[in-house]
């Protein structure tokens, strides 16, 4: 699934306003776990899938968070 999706999904269960929050935890979370050497998404191939959803996320946050879904 798509963060994109999963944003979607909770917009719709949750409101702009509780995924825009989820969306700001989750970005935090993903860029610290790439960072943490000890972690899993430091290692490849999951460093990669960790940067994407993390952009996918800014990104959103950036165009989609003030128009609801994209």
């Amino acid at each position: 699934m798509s963060e994109r999706a999963r944003i979607a999904f909770l917009i719709e269960r949750d409101g702009l306003q509780q995924a825009t929050e989820w969306v700001r935890r989750t970005m935090h979370i993903y860029r610290r776990a790439v960072l943490d050497k000890r972690h899993f998404a430091h290692a490849h191939p999951h460093r990669l899938r960790f940067i994407v959803a993390y952009l996918e996320l800014k990104r959103w946050l950036r165009t989609g968070s003030t128009t609801g879904p994209a």
